[in-house]
């Protein structure tokens, strides 16, 4: 069962884009932090969310593989583009010294809480399924 599609991937990354940057707002907004980098790290949230709504989508491609495997090589697939991103960044410009624990933080916990919501969806649909196909099946 597909969730994630060509006809619904923008709203889907622009959904979770706009929920990650009012957190992220809220957050700073709470803690008193004004953010110097305030334009450069929105452009990084948009293409968080676009990584990650495309890696939760290849969970259609690799359904016949067991789940726990899938979903931890879905995450480590993040991590390792998210940190040669910063590998790249840091040939071109000055790293922050945390720029590695910083970006694992923030993209571990918005990924984590898109995750659960992705397959707990999957999993009611499939539940939904099931039900509907055995309640034909019994009339």
């Amino acid at each position: 069962m597909k969730i994630i599609n060509k006809h619904n991937f923008i709203s889907i990354v622009c959904i979770s884009f706009t929920i990650v940057v009012c957190a992220k707002l809220l957050l700073e907004k709470s803690m008193g932090f004004n953010d110097i980098y305030y334009t450069e790290n929105i452009f990084t949230c948009l293409a968080g969310s676009v990584l990650v709504t495309f890696i939760l989508s290849l969970h259609y491609y690799l359904q016949r593989f067991p789940f726990i495997p899938v979903m931890i090589g879905q995450y480590l697939l993040l991590i390792v583009v998210v940190f040669g991103a910063i590998w790249v960044a840091g040939q071109f410009s000055e790293n922050a010294p945390t720029a590695y624990r910083d970006m694992f933080l923030s993209v571990t916990v918005p990924y984590i809480v898109g995750a659960a919501v992705y397959y707990i969806s999957f999993f009611l649909q499939i539940k939904r399924a099931n039900e509907t196909f055995f309640a034909d099946n019994e009339e």
